[in-house]
């Protein structure tokens, strides 16, 4: 059957724009474009749940570490543990760099837990365009395919989730991590170890990714580029974690470094080690198969197809699922890149060569998108669902909460419930308060003002436990400053 005229000049016309973009139009602003947007997006959800008490605890204590740093001062967060110093989390230097716009930029301009936010979302962001790169100039996919692919991480709840709740330190390292398989693919050495210290500067254990990485560089007969890799980052990681941090001595991080395997690297193997029944049975839990699932299905399981280049997210892979928590998205990120990868070099697979390009079928790409779109819509922290463009949704009771913190002198040591810790994380001495119904022991212990939130409490406080309560903190000279508000929320000071 003969084409109509119209749908004749129609398909000219979308072949002669796409035949400019493939020329070269695209690369020059394409992922540049979706790169900002989600930048954009990611950075205004985020502050927005920060400012709707929405954030969870890790934001507050990083956010105390490099309010430290900014003030000259050791980073030892009280908020993350017992004489926590930030190095001893997986060794974040690259956090070091957060401290320089936190001492310059006023905090009445941006907040330390606002520059760390925002500061995650444009990691995330910059992310699509390595990803871009890597489909045009190494897997030689087309426009249409490659932007496919960066809608695809987009539109991914994992992303989403990394960049909209709470703060994740190896989420700085995915635009490294992803530059370095680029540039490693590409053959550009010198941008190729800049990533590379990079990616071991956010975190030590990402070294073990690296290591697993230049296997893949060995197969491509660059012998002594991957030997220098493997060595480097073997050496980097099992140096800081099995050597320097048993120097360092116990963390005391709350829950532990690697959960209950252990505060240090060394403890987690060793209890690997010994007990390998647990921990297969750990490792494939119904909850750590739902994440990888979660992670493979919006991307269509491609990477099963390019298994090779799965490969370096399997050191990841073990370490998030040995001290995953449900509903958690700390370690997601170092994985999401390499599922990226596997992706593209999976559609490079699929697809047929041209003269110089690989043609995707344009089936496969709408269903990659449509599949994406609709786990976006189900799933993500950002579905319509969601309602994420209600930015404002505090409620009297988070009004009351906030202007209670706010009467707290910078000074004082605070011992406060974990979703208000945030905004009172730009000092020396603060302290969380846990979950289950408060005793004045607890809440007055090296504290001069005491800040609850009920909702938070397992079994909040009936009206005669808080009149109890407040007689009992009365007695250790600690005065309930707002009395006039319905009890949901209690400030206690010392004068």
């Amino acid at each position: 059957m003969s084409q109509s005229p119209l749908r004749r000049r129609v398909r000219r016309r979308f072949t002669a724009i796409q035949a400019r973009l493939d020329a070269g139009a695209g690369d020059r602003w394409i992922p540049y474009v979706i790169g900002a947007f989600l930048s954009l997006v990611l950075s205004v959800v985020s502050v927005s749940r920060l400012n709707n008490l929405e954030m969870g605890p890790d934001l507050a204590g990083f956010s105390q570490a490099v309010w430290l740093i900014s003030e000259g001062l050791s980073p030892n967060s009280t908020l993350l543990g017992e004489g926590v110093h930030l190095l001893e989390l997986r060794w974040s230097f690259f956090l070091y760099v957060f401290a320089v716009p936190a001492m310059l930029l006023p905090s009445s301009w941006v907040s330390v837990p606002q520059l760390l936010l925002i500061g995650q979302a444009i990691a995330i962001g910059l992310a699509v365009v390595p990803i871009w790169k890597l489909c045009r100039s190494v897997a030689s996919l087309r426009v249409g395919a490659a932007t496919a692919v960066c809608a695809a991480y987009s539109l991914h709840p994992a992303t989403q989730a990394i960049g909209t709740v709470d703060f994740h330190p190896e989420a700085l390292a995915l635009p490294a991590l992803l530059s370095m398989v680029y540039f490693g693919s590409a053959k550009r050495w010198i941008p190729y170890w800049v990533s590379v210290a990079t990616v071991l500067l956010v975190q030590a254990d990402l070294g073990l990714v690296i290591a697993v990485f230049a296997l893949l560089v060995l197969g491509n007969a660059d012998r002594s580029t991957g030997l220098w890799t493997l060595g480097i980052g073997l050496v980097w990681s099992l140096g800081l974690l099995l050597v320097a941090q048993p120097l360092v001595g116990e963390t005391g991080v709350i829950g532990g470094v690697y959960g209950e395997y252990g505060d240090s690297f060394g403890d987690a193997l060793l209890e690997i080690v010994s007990n390998p029944i647990d921990f297969t049975g750990d490792l494939f839990g119904r909850e750590n198969l739902t994440l990888l699932l979660s992670l493979l299905t919006p991307m269509l399981f491609l990477p099963l197809l390019s298994l090779r280049h799965l490969l370096p997210a399997i050191p990841a892979v073990g370490l998030l699922l040995i001290t995953q928590t449900s509903g958690s998205t700390s370690g997601i990120a170092p994985i999401l890149a390499f599922v990226m990868v596997a992706s593209v070099f999976a559609l490079n697979r699929l697809g047929d060569l041209g003269v110089d390009r690989v043609f995707v079928d344009p089936r496969l790409l709408a269903a990659l998108v449509a599949v994406a779109s609709l786990l976006f819509v189900t799933q993500s922290p950002l579905s319509i669902y969601e309602k994420p463009w209600q930015l404002n949704t505090r409620d009297e009771a988070d009004q009351a909460l906030l202007d209670a913190a706010a009467r707290i002198d910078p000074t004082w040591p605070v011992r406060a419930s974990t979703n208000v810790l945030p905004f009172l994380s730009e000092r020396r001495f603060a302290y969380p308060l846990a979950d289950e119904e408060p005793t004045v022991a607890a809440v007055v212990f090296r504290s001069r003002a005491v800040l609850i939130d009920q909702r938070t409490l397992d079994q909040p406080l009936n009206e005669q436990q808080r009149v109890a309560f407040s007689e009992q903190m009365a007695t250790l000279g600690f005065n309930l400053v707002n009395p006039e508000g319905d009890g949901s929320v209690l400030l206690y000071f010392r004068p």
